[in-house]
């Protein structure tokens, strides 16, 4: 006797909305570029082939209306922490790009992100298409989709999450955010302040000389010319922090 189709309907759209939580949130499939129906059609094909897998271990639904509202503000809930704990890694590559466009002078250099369609930093974007790269290469697309099905074992559809575990990683993950950028530009802004400060000494050596004539464009030169030296060991602290970010990934998704 064959099951009725309909019967599979609401939890199939509870997979639905978790998967497509995940995919708008991520900082691949979130991209602004990416046509609306392109993510929709990714998130109902995901979702459809994880369903086999998760509804036969996922307990039967509740008949109240009011519960199930709540369990689909809470799918939207946990795919949101899965996607946004992946951005943040990404936001930390944005972040270095901008503290080093900064200190070169490239900070009125703006161009359109492809990923949020706001206006960040050349280096910036550099940095943040070089990490798309890796992340492809790596494998991070299936460290998401490997992410959504383990989350069902943590939080089933008629689980909870765990918030204070939860809101100490995301927590956590926002202090390494910062010390990550900060690690990414400290070399290239360390020399680039030691350039200022010669330029500083060379000023008061020969007054007769416009150091700001000088100075600004030095900056640019010697800023492009570490950036092309450090780029092979920028990649590499690039893809070590995606393998943090793995890590973090499913030690998040672990503990919810």
């Amino acid at each position: 006797m064959l099951l009725d189709p309909l019967s599979f309907l609401p939890m199939y759209a509870l997979v639905l909305i978790r998967t497509a939580s995940v995919l708008f949130f991520s900082p691949i499939y979130s991209q602004a570029g990416l046509p609306l129906m392109i993510k929709i059609g990714l998130a109902l094909v995901i979702s459809f082939a994880i369903f086999p897998i998760i509804s036969n271990s996922q307990p039967a639904l509740p008949d109240n209306m009011i519960n199930f509202v709540l369990m689909v503000f809470k799918e939207l809930a946990v795919g949101f922490l899965i996607g946004y704990v992946a951005t943040l890694a990404f936001a930390a590559f944005v972040m270095g790009g901008g503290l080093i466009s900064s200190e070169m002078g490239l900070t009125m250099a703006e161009l359109v992100d492809p990923l949020t369609g706001d206006r960040v930093s050349p280096i910036a974007q550099l940095l943040q298409i070089v990490a798309l790269i890796l992340f492809f290469s790596i494998n991070g697309h299936h460290w998401l989709i490997n992410a959504l099905v383990l989350s069902y074992k943590t939080v089933p559809i008629t689980g909870f999450i765990e918030v204070g575990f939860s809101m100490n990683k995301i927590m956590g993950l926002f202090n390494g955010l910062f010390v990550a950028a900060i690690k990414i530009a400290a070399p290239i802004m360390i020399v680039l302040g030691l350039t200022v400060v010669v330029s500083g000494f060379l000023a008061r050596s020969t007054p007769e000389i416009n150091i700001f004539l000088i100075i600004f464009p030095m900056k640019i030169l010697v800023g492009f010319l570490l950036l092309a030296i450090m780029f092979p060991f920028i990649t590499r602290a690039i893809q070590y922090l995606l393998d943090l970010l793995r890590k973090d990934i499913f030690s998040l998704v672990g503990g919810m």
